[in-house]
């Protein structure tokens, strides 16, 4: 919660084209969804983001890696990066962490979350991507993820 002033000023710079950011982010998700659907997301076990356009500002894509043999995260995320698409991790279960372990929480407490974040995967997202940016991780990650028929 604590900006440093520059970011701060950063910010305030940017703060009156959030409409147009927003814009932007929602155009590049549906783009997104559109390349999941048609090049085989469900085929693949790929786990897909709720498609809420009036709740959501967007602010990242993520997706939830199948738990097949073959498909680890780090492996996905080193192929992605060979390919030249960083990709992120957001957000590990908080129950885990250490402050939140002394205070009794324990893996196990939230399966459901611990599952997702065990295998969840943020693509890049951010306004001045294009629709050929999105195509090119699309792509990727659908080269780096078999079909579970594969």
């Amino acid at each position: 919660f604590n900006l440093t002033d520059v970011a701060a000023r950063v910010g305030l710079g940017q703060l009156p084209r959030i409409d147009e950011f927003n814009t932007k982010r929602r155009e590049l998700v549906r783009h997104y969804f559109e390349l999941l659907d048609a090049g085989g997301a469900a085929a693949r076990g790929l786990g897909l983001p709720p498609r809420d356009f009036s709740q959501t500002n967007w602010h990242m894509f993520q997706v939830v890696l199948p738990e097949a043999p073959g498909v680890k995260r780090a492996d996905v995320m080193a192929a992605m990066q060979a390919k030249g698409i960083g990709t992120g991790v957001h957000y590990p279960a908080i129950h885990l962490f250490q402050v939140y372990r002394r205070l009794g929480w324990k893996e196990g407490d939230f399966p459901i979350a611990e599952r997702i974040c065990r295998h969840i995967l943020t693509l890049p997202l951010f306004p001045t991507m294009a629709r050929d940016d999105v195509r090119r991780v699309v792509e990727a990650l659908l080269q780096v993820v078999p079909a579970r028929d594969a």
